[in-house]
This record gives structure tokens, sequence and C-alpha cells, in this order.
């Protein structure tokens, strides 16, 4: 179809499909079954053709992460490999965000020889499973299994089709160990999921369009709620031209930046105030049990997937509902509105002449600011400590106030696994060339993201991050939750909450410095610049990682007391058991 010839393997194969697909990186964890991949990089290298670069991960769950991180930055599909049904499962929940992130990544893991001969370690039938893809199925878009007798860089190609097709999404190939290995014939065209052929999404049904549109004219007080508009920085612009044309309110998540933070449209009013609701690519828009619609509110409903057909029930009602590209959605209603003129041009003009009053900001930097570090002083500092290009990934608490005004600086998972923010940093400084990035987490994700590894990968291959640990001593699920389901309970008033409380506290800023990289403990809120501005020195001059471990009031008790978090004394004496 395209490209050169093919190499002699089923994995030359395999690498030569995916950099035709797009693919640069192949975030690579070892196994015996996957060496394959490394002689057929090899080879490729020596020989001059494209092949995704291997980056050395030391573990699956930073690996596909990281993966996520890249895919964010460029928009291109990425790739993983993982060792068999074990790496498969070490992944974790950062399959779960890999689906709910839209990330076009081909999740690969090994399989076990099944040949008499190559059959020389007893794991090899303990790593043999019915049905591997299962172990995924229910997170990815496609699934196979490649055999010797497949064009293994076809299925390649395919599956990159459907992981780039909309919605995007990973998908999972199974290479078992003889056909990696397995010669193939030399000098086919290597087909990719581009000369397949990739389909898009236009503005959705006329009708919608045109719905929306007059709606939007004719509202009394119209909101767009939106969570993933600014995938696309296109879509962002387009999103702010039709707020200020009309003068409508955008509710907006912090996935990405979806409408600059310096646009006055932007709202955090309840549904049930607007009397036009346009959902425009946003998952759960709103949570019945939490809030409604008015039961009068005329809702449209426009996205890739306008009913989540990945959820098996959803019961957020709509009046009209189309699928659609967000961008080519934008511009479709811009040109209904500018072809039919202003509509209730009254209506209009009042609007825009009241936009919603704009969200509090930090009065500039936190340096007179006594007391210990809040969330809302972490932030207040980040505020003033990023630039415009820095990437900013999180997952621990509101970031509204930390303003972001570039489509493509601010990053969050869009799933619940936590462990994410770090890694994906990680990759996403790596495929934006380099750029600042500043990963902010708590202490409990920062331990579920495997830190030896992420530190090590930033390491390895010259991509330091900042990291922020807001470090409150606990899991909030196993503290404020508990308290809140079990308020005259016996749980919460124990010392230390067992399952809640990460007592003692690690030294996050001590770990950092073992593995040489920079650590700095923060108690004090008046030293939260400082210190981020050290860190930041840390990465862009010395080139090495940095993490700052802050900490907050302890949950439940607001304890800041060193003594709370020390490892507890043992009596070297005391035999008893």
């Amino acid at each position: 179809m395209t490209g050169g010839p093919a190499a002699a393997s089923a994995a030359s194969a395999v690498l030569a499909a995916a950099a035709a697909s797009g693919v640069r990186r192949l975030w690579f964890n070892s196994g015996s079954e996957l060496t394959s991949f490394q002689e057929a990089s090899a080879q490729a290298r020596h020989q001059g053709e494209p092949t995704p670069q291997i980056i050395t991960c030391p573990h699956e769950h930073v690996a596909l992460t990281a993966a996520m991180g890249e895919t964010m930055v460029t928009g291109q599909p990425s790739m993983t490999a993982a060792h068999a049904d074990l790496g498969l499962l070490h992944h974790g929940g950062a399959i779960h965000n890999a689906m709910w992130g839209d990330h076009p990544i081909m999740i690969m893991s090994g399989y076990p020889p099944t040949r008499a001969e190559s059959r020389n370690s007893p794991v090899f039938w303990k790593q043999q499973r019915w049905d591997q893809g299962s172990i995924v199925r229910q997170y990815v878009k496609w699934d196979y299994k490649l055999s010797a007798l497949d064009d293994a860089a076809l299925v390649v190609a395919r599956g990159f089709q459907v992981a780039l097709a909309p919605r995007r999404g990973p998908v999972y190939l199974a290479m078992p160990e003889e056909v990696g290995r397995h010669p193939i014939p030399v000098g086919n065209p290597v087909p990719s999921a581009q000369r397949l052929g990739i389909p898009t999404l236009g503005p959705g049904d006329p009708g919608v369009v045109s719905e929306v549109a007059r709606r939007l004219t004719t509202a009394r007080r119209p909101v767009i709620v939106t969570d993933r508009v600014g995938v696309n920085p296109h879509a962002v612009t387009l999103l702010a031209e039709l707020a200020d044309t009309l003068g409508v309110e955008v509710r907006a998540t912090r996935y990405r930046m979806n409408l600059p933070d310096d646009n006055p449209w932007h709202t955090t009013a309840p549904l049930d105030e607007f009397d036009v609701i346009v959902v425009l690519d946003h998952p759960v828009p709103w949570m019945p049990a939490v809030e409604r619609p008015h039961e009068d509110a005329w809702i449209g409903w426009a996205g890739p997937d306008p009913i989540e057909g990945r959820v098996p029930l959803y019961e957020l009602r709509a009046d009209a509902r189309t699928t659609a590209d967000p961008a080519a959605f934008l511009a479709a209603v811009l040109a209904e509105v500018g072809a039919a003129g202003p509509g209730d041009a009254d209506a209009v003009r009042r609007r825009r002449q009241r936009p919603p009053a704009a969200a509090p900001r930090p009065a500039g930097g936190n340096a007179a600011v006594s007391g210990a570090p809040t969330p809302a002083l972490i932030a207040a500092a980040l505020d003033q400590h990023l630039r415009p290009d820095d990437l900013l990934t999180w997952e621990v608490f509101d970031t509204a106030p930390v303003r972001r005004t570039k489509p493509g600086t601010l990053f969050e998972k869009g799933g619940s696994s936590l462990g994410w923010s770090v890694a994906a940093a990680t990759g996403a400084s790596m495929a934006a060339g380099g750029a600042h990035a500043v990963a902010v987490t708590g202490d409990g994700s920062y331990l579920f993201g495997s830190p030896d590894s992420c530190l090590w990968l930033q390491q390895q291959h010259d991509a330091p991050v900042v990291t922020v640990v807001v470090n409150n001593g606990g899991y909030r699920t196993g503290t404020t939750t508990l308290a809140a389901h079990y308020p005259d309970g016996l749980a919460v008033t124990e010392p230390t909450v067992l399952g809640g409380h990460l007592t003692p506290s690690p030294d996050f800023a001590a770990h950092a410095r073992s593995q040489g990289c920079y650590g700095e403990q923060v108690v004090r809120a008046a030293d939260l610049t400082a210190a981020l501005d050290r860190a930041r020195t840390a990465v862009a001059r010395d080139r090495v990682p940095a993490v700052l471990d802050v900490w907050v009031p302890e949950h439940l008790t607001g304890s800041m007391d060193p003594a709370r978090r020390a490892r507890p004394a043992h009596d070297e004496g005391n035999t008893d058991g």
C-alpha cells in the first residue's frame, strides 16, 4: 500500500505498520516472548527504515500512562508492549483511564510459546490463558490474537484504524512468542491505518444544527456544557467565538482547557437556571442525584457518541441528539447564526451585556501568607508560577484558580483510576519536545503511580518533571467519605483511621533525593512560591526530576504535627508477640 519493503519477521512487520500509521514510540516492558521486537527495532534502525522508538519502562502502569501523555500532546497513536498476561494485568487501572481518556493506543502483550521445543520454563504453562483478550475486552474497541497465518502488518493497520476512528480509544493485540519470530516474505508494501481510511465526523444532522442555533439565539439564558472540546485547539477558538457572539455561558470541566480562563463566559451556575442546554462532548454533564435541568429546559446533545454507548445504563435526557465532531458542529452553528441573523436581537444584546461574574482569583502571590499550605494556596502558587506554555497534569484538587489560557496545556485523566498524573506529565513533556511540565497529585495517588518507575523514566529519557505531592496523610475515601457514611461510627473516632490515614507518611522528598532527584518538603504556605522556583531550576538547569512534598492538614483531624506522621517507635527489648 505505502512505504518500503517489509522486514523479515512478524515483529518487524508489526513495527513497520505501526510506524506507517503514525506511531513514534513503543513504550516497552521486557518479556521473554517480546525479544523479537527488540531485534526487529535494531534491524530497522540499522537499515534506516522507519520504526517506533523503544522507550524502556520499568512498570506497565507507567508505560501505558506515559503513552496517554504522548497522545494528549501529539494527537497521534501510540503503542505499548507488556509481558504475557502478567504484564497486561500490571497495566491495572491505566486501562480504564485509556478508555475514558479516548486515547488511540495499541496495547500489546505477548503470549507464551505453545510448541513443545520452546516450552523450556514452567512459567509458559502458568501464563497460558484460554482468552487473554478477555482481560481488557470491556475497555478496548478491538482485540486480536495474531497467528502465523495472519498478515501481521495488515492486522496492526486495522487495529490502528479502529483506534483512530471516532470516538478514539485503545485496542489490544496479543502476540504469541513464535509468531513474533516467524519469517514472512520480504518486499510486500507496508499498510497503514491511514491507507485503510480513518473515518471522520461532520457537523451532525442539519436539522439539529439549525434547532440548536435557533434555540441559542432566542433563549432567555442558554448554556453550553462541555468536557472535551479542548482536545481540538480549533474547537476552543470556535466555542469562545460562539459564546462571545451570542452571550452564551459555558460550563466546562478541567479535563482540558476547553475555554480560556480569561474568557468572561465561564459559569458555575446550577443547570436548573438555564432554559436551553447544549451538551457538547461530555460523558456526564450532570448527575441526577445532585442536580437536574429544569423540567421545561430544552436540551440538545452533540459529540462523537451522543448516547455514551460505553455505559450500560444512561438515563440523562435530551430533546435532540446528533453524532458530530465538536469543532465541525460549532462551526456549523456559527454559520447558521450568521446566515439567519441574530434571532431575538434584544435577548442576545441583554445577555452580552451581562456575562457571568468572573470567578475570584488569587490576589497575586502568597509570599506573605502564613500558616499551613492548603489546596487553595497551592493553586494560588501554581497560578503565579506557571507560564503560558507550561504543561499541567492534575488529579487531586480543583484547578480552577490555576489560570490556563492556551489549548493543550491542561490535562486531566478522564477516567477515575489514580496514579496517572506523573507518568502522563512525563509522556506529555517528551512528546512536546521537553516542555516544562508540572504534575499535581495526592500522596495516595502518587504511591499508586509507581514513583520509582516514574522518576527512573524521567531520568533515563531526559524528561524531568516537577511533581507536587499534596500530602494530607491519607485517602479521602477512607476518611472524609467514611465520616460522611458513618458520622457516629467508631472508626472515625480512632486516633489513626485504619484504612484511611497513611501513617506514617512516607518522606517523598527524601525518596526523591535517594534516586538522585531534587526533593523538598514544604510545610509552610509562605515557602510555596520559592519552592516551585527551586524545582523549576532543578529540572531546567540541572535536568533532574523534582518532587515537592507539600504537607496540608490531615484528613478529619486537620493535624500538621510531624509526630502524627512519624514512624512509631518500637521497644527492641519487648519480645512479646
